[in-house]
C-alpha cells in the first residue's frame, strides 16, 4: 500500500469488492484488444512481405473474396464485444443497484470550491475525509453547493457526479483497512487540483475507537516532519471531543495538568494519561482497575478512591454540575488520552469559548470548535 503524500502507482490498490469485479472485466477487456491489435498487426506484416512485388515483376493473383473468411472476422469479433456488453452490463448493475444492507448506513457528501463535507450516518463531521469500516456496505449521496464535482476513489473504483440541485449516489463495501486516495474527477475551476483528501478504511475494532474518539494515527505536519511523534485529537463531535471541552470547562485541568516548560507549579492530582484499564494503588491499600464504573465514581464520589500519594482534595461532581451524559463524554476523553494529550494547568490553557456549563446543563454545544488545547 502506497503512502497517502506519495505518488500513486499506475495500478491502484484493490480496497473494495466492487473493485476486485471491475478489473476483471478490465484486464479481460484489455488482454481480448492487445491480442486482436497484435494479430492485426503480425497479419499486416505477413502481407507485406508475402505479397511485396517480386524480382520478376510479376502481378499477383486477383482474389474477389472469399465469404468464409467474412463470417469468421464477422462473427468471432462480434462474439468477444457481446461478452463485453453482457460482462458489462453486469458489472454496471452491481455499481448502481445499491443494496438494502448499504442503504442503512448512509453518508452524506456535499462538494464546495474546493473541498469536500462528509456527515457520516451519525452525525459526525469530516473535511476532505470519510472513514469506514472495512467489511460493512454503505452508502454515500452526495449533492454541490457550487458547480458540479466528481467523488472518485481510485482504490475502490468508483466514482459519480456531485450535482448542484440533485442528489446522485454510490454505494461501497471496503474490504482492506488502510488510508486511501480520494480526488474530485471532475475540472470545477482554479483549485480543481487541490480538491483532493483521503478515505480512512479501518477494522471494526478500530472503527468503533474512531467514533468513540479514542483511535489515533499519525499524520504529516511540522511537528513530524521534525522527528516529534504527533497524533489527531478527538474526532470532532465525538463523546471524547465534547469530554475534552468540559474537562477545560469544569477546570479539570486546575489539578489534572501536564507541567509546562515555563511553569514550575506541580500538579496537584495524579495523570489521567494512558490511565483506562490499568491498575490503580488507593490511599486505603486496595488496588482496582481504572474501568468506565472506577471513572464515573471517581467523578461523583472522590473520596471513595484516592490514588495513593495524593490529597483527598478533588470536589464531587453531582447531577447539577455534570450530567449522566457528561459523565459519559468525559469518560470517553479519558479513555483517549495518551502520553503527552493532557493539558497545561487551566491558567496556561484557555477556557473554551461558553464559560463554564450550568447546573443540567447536559452536553454542550459551544458555537465554536474545540480550544483551549495545548500551546
Amino acid at each position: 500500500m502506497f503512502g497517502f503524500m506519495e505518488t500513486p502507482p499506475i495500478y491502484p490498490d484493490q480496497a473494495s469488492k466492487f473493485a476486485v469485479e471491475y478489473d476483471y472485466l478490465f484486464w479481460y477487456m484489455s488482454a481480448v484488444v492487445a491480442v486482436g491489435g497484435a494479430a492485426v498487426y503480425a497479419l499486416l506484416i505477413y502481407c507485406c512481405f508475402r505479397f511485396a512485388k517480386s524480382p520478376a515483376n510479376t502481378r499477383p493473383q486477383r482474389i474477389l473474396g472469399s465469404n468464409k473468411l467474412e463470417i469468421i472476422w464477422t462473427v468471432i469479433p462480434l462474439l468477444f464485444f457481446l461478452s463485453f456488453f453482457v460482462w458489462g452490463a453486469r458489472v454496471w448493475d452491481t455499481a448502481i443497484g445499491i443494496p438494502p444492507e448499504a442503504a442503512r448506513r448512509e453518508y452524506f457528501v456535499v462538494g464546495k470550491q474546493w473541498m469536500w463535507k462528509v456527515q457520516d450516518p451519525d452525525g459526525l463531521r469530516q473535511i476532505n475525509e470519510i472513514t469506514l469500516e472495512a467489511g460493512v456496505p454503505v452508502k454515500v449521496t452526495g449533492t454541490s453547493e457550487d458547480v458540479i464535482h466528481d467523488f472518485g476513489i481510485p482504490a475502490f473504483r468508483s466514482k459519480f457526479d456531485v450535482v448542484p440541485g440533485r442528489y446522485t449516489a454510490a454505494w461501497y463495501e471496503p474490504t482492506r483497512p488502510g488510508t486511501y486516495h480520494l480526488f474530485c474527477d471532475q475540472y470545477c475551476g482554479q483549485g480543481h487540483s487541490q480538491m483532493v483528501g483521503k478515505v480512512n478504511v479501518l477494522s471494526g475494532a478500530d472503527y468503533q475507537e474512531w467514533k468513540n474518539g479514542t483511535y489515533r494515527t499519525p499524520f504529516v505536519n511540522a511537528a513530524a516532519m521534525a522527528g516529534k511523534a504527533t497524533t489527531k485529537g478527538p474526532l470532532d463531535g465525538s463523546p471524547a471531543w465534547r469530554g475534552r471541552l468540559l474537562f477545560h470547562k469544569l477546570q479539570c485541568n486546575g489539578c489534572h495538568f501536564t507541567q509546562s516548560p515555563d511553569d514550575p507549579t506541580p500538579p496537584k492530582a495524579p495523570s489521567l494519561e494512558n490511565l483506562w484499564m490499568t491498575k490503580r494503588e488507593l490511599s486505603d491499600g486496595r488496588t482496582v482497575t481504572a474501568s468506565d464504573e472506577y471513572l464515573r465514581t471517581a467523578i461523583r464520589n472522590p473520596t471513595e478512591h484516592v490514588r495513593s500519594g495524593w490529597k483527598a482534595i478533588m470536589p464531587a461532581f453531582h447531577t447539577g454540575l455534570a450530567t449522566e451524559l457528561d459523565i459519559i463524554d468525559l469518560t470517553a476523553y479519558i479513555r483517549s488520552l495518551k502520553p503527552g494529550d493532557l493539558p497545561y494547568r487551566n491558567e496556561k490553557s484557555p477556557t473554551p469559548i461558553g464559560g463554564a456549563p450550568k447546573a443540567s446543563q447536559g452536553n454542550p454545544n459551544p458555537p465554536a470548535g474545540p480550544d483551549g488545547g495545548k500551546k
